[in-house]
């Protein structure tokens, strides 16, 4: 089951929209939402227009509000997902930074650490996506699991997927980089290309149901986030897909954290995904 950790306000009405579609795209039909609250509930209102998109969609929805009585509000939503054998659980970030960190010591910070299973964080730019963002930008780390991270999501886009973009950008330190000759950029490109068709591969064999346009650049940079963030407005992403482990969620360091600068300049929306354990 999918489960949708709703905090009632207004970019949590702009991350239903991907949570509903997240759900179309399931195989049981079926969204939770769930919504801690303090003192009584006021969100009758917001939940009755995802409970009609959920209808138009062919959802079934189950809400629940969950008191929060002093508890930690991700301990709540943990308890949750474990009771449902929730498949995916589906967050947002903050909607204005804070100290400069839109993930960084949130409840979707807290759930990438703890969950059993897929957690993905939105961050929507762009609300009249609606949750269907057709142009996708995937950026590989190089990790030898390849694309594993970001397929929870990538499977629950569904039929709306026109374009997917695999991105692998091989880190060099700023020396290094500026030393860089052509015969040592071109061995990078090299390996960094045969390296991704292997992604290629698998998204092909993991997404086959799916039909899609899929294409790869693989580009020598210093600066990671900056070369995600040309390159999303190179293709006209929609949608950055960024694959996360623990280890890169950000915690305490927030300015430098390359998943923090991302959310922070994205032309686009973006999910940060880490897959179950």
């Amino acid at each position: 089951m999918l489960l949708f950790a709703y905090d009632g306000s207004l970019n949590g009405d702009f991350v239903a929209h991907y949570a509903v579609r997240f759900a179309a795209a399931s195989p049981d039909l079926a969204l939770r939402l769930v919504h801690v609250h303090d003192g009584p509930p006021t969100v009758g209102d917001r939940i009755r227009r995802i409970e009609a998109e959920c209808r138009l969609a062919g959802v079934a929805l189950e809400v629940e509000l969950v008191p929060r009585d002093g508890r930690a509000v991700a301990a709540l939503i943990l308890e949750r997902a474990e009771r449902a054998q929730s498949a995916l659980l589906v967050a947002g970030t903050r909607q204005r930074p804070r100290n400069l960190a839109y993930l960084a010591r949130t409840v979707s910070a807290e759930l990438f650490e703890h969950a059993p299973c897929a957690v993905a964080a939105l961050r929507v730019v762009h609300p009249g996506t609606l949750g269907h963002p057709e142009r996708v930008l995937l950026p590989l780390a190089g990790h030898p699991r390849g694309a594993a991270g970001a397929l929870p999501l990538l499977q629950r886009l569904g039929p709306g997927l026109t374009h997917l973009h695999v991105l692998f950008v091989r880190e060099v330190s700023r020396l290094r980089f500026r030393s860089l000759d052509t015969a040592a950029a071109e061995r990078l490109l090299s390996e960094g290309r045969r390296f991704v068709r292997g992604v290629e591969q698998e998204l092909r064999r993991k997404l086959s149901d799916r039909h899609f346009a899929m294409d790869a650049s693989v580009v020598v940079s210093d600066d990671v986030p900056k070369e995600i963030l040309v390159q999303a407005g190179r293709h006209r992403s929609r949608l950055i897909c960024l694959g996360a482990s623990e280890r890169s969620i950000p915690h305490r360091l927030v300015y430098g954290n390359p998943i923090e600068q991302v959310l922070r300049e994205a032309p686009c929306d973006v999910a940060v995904v880490r897959s179950g354990r």
